[in-house]
């Protein structure tokens, strides 16, 4: 095996780590929205994830500078610098749950099942999109794209579903404020899952959105 080759698998499996880390704190940020649990929220830790990025980053164009990849090699590398862009928002977000979490540890919570919903397909596209990159799985990768109108579906189900309930009071203010916004960083969770679907279709084929890039 030649050191590109070894590189660029040293810097798929990173990759693949951050995207992990990522999906744990997506998962303890919707598990302290549901049951705030100080402890738990004490593991979201957004500041791994951003160094995780910048070593992927600098890895990438170290290679790229001193290897001169070409053709699926240099579409790999420069794939993998975009995909983790997403995969960094993704940390950002479970922050911003966590942060709304807090601020609903003395609000009545209800259950809302279409936003129950849209975070179970959302984070199935997350893991999806990211077994699609290991695997170089373009047909995973485009159901994923697929799915996204889903999860767009349920996010305006769920929105007049807390505008329903907020004009009966059933619903208090703090409560669909807070729970509007966690719905709609799910919805960005899914887009960013599509984002990454769609980098992994231009690493294995040089199409990034229906358009050939290389």
């Amino acid at each position: 095996m030649n050191s590109l080759i070894k590189e660029i698998d040293h810097l798929k499996q990173m990759t693949l780590k951050m995207g992990e880390l990522v999906v744990d704190n997506l998962k303890v940020a919707m598990d302290i929205y549901y049951h705030y649990d100080p402890k738990k929220a004490e593991l979201i830790n957004d500041n791994i994830v951003d160094l995780n990025e910048r070593l992927i980053e600098e890895m990438s164009l170290n290679i790229m500078l001193r290897e001169r990849p070409f053709a699926k090699d240099l579409r790999t590398v420069s794939g993998i610098l975009k995909l983790v862009e997403d995969i960094e928002r993704l940390g950002d977000h479970a922050e911003d749950i966590k942060e709304f979490a807090n601020k609903l540890i003395d609000v009545d919570h209800h259950n809302i099942p279409t936003l129950d919903e849209s975070y179970k397909e959302a984070i199935k596209m997350v893991l999806d999109s990211i077994l699609s990159f290991v695997n170089s799985d373009i047909k995973l990768a485009q159901e994923i794209i697929k799915n996204d109108d889903k999860v767009d579906n349920l996010y305006n189900q769920t929105i007049q579903y807390i505008i329903d309930k907020t004009i009966d009071k059933t619903f208090s203010p703090s409560f669909s404020v807070y729970t509007t916004l966690v719905s709609k960083y799910i919805e960005r969770i899914a887009d960013h899952a599509v984002n990454i679907a769609e980098w992994v279709i231009y690493i294995e084929n040089g199409f990034h959105k229906d358009k050939q890039i290389f």
